[in-house]
């Protein structure tokens, strides 16, 4: 799944997202989901949310407490949850 961090870590960080925002995950698979082109308000306001919460988890993590430069290591979490959520995505679009 990751570039940067384990499987492990990445189910880590979705169990801390829950735990601060329950059903988050699935909102954020429903956003990635969602065809090229704008959003509707509520949309733009459920992307809040979301980003809201990474805001707040991420920088919690304890690998990245942990990390020499917190703000590259969060920049890469980013990145590997985001690889993560398209993953998911993709991955119940073949379950269908």
């Amino acid at each position: 799944m990751g570039t940067f961090y384990t499987d492990k870590q990445i189910q880590e960080v979705i169990a801390a997202l829950e735990s601060n925002s329950p059903g988050i995950w699935e909102r954020m698979k429903k956003m990635t989901a969602l065809p090229p082109g704008p959003l509707t308000e509520e949309e733009e306001l459920e992307q809040g949310a979301i980003v809201r919460v990474l805001t707040i988890v991420l920088p919690q993590v304890s690998f990245v407490v942990q990390a020499e430069d917190k703000n590259e290591a969060r920049a890469r979490l980013s990145i590997d949850l985001g690889n993560a959520v398209r993953a998911a995505v993709v991955g119940d679009r073949d379950a269908v």
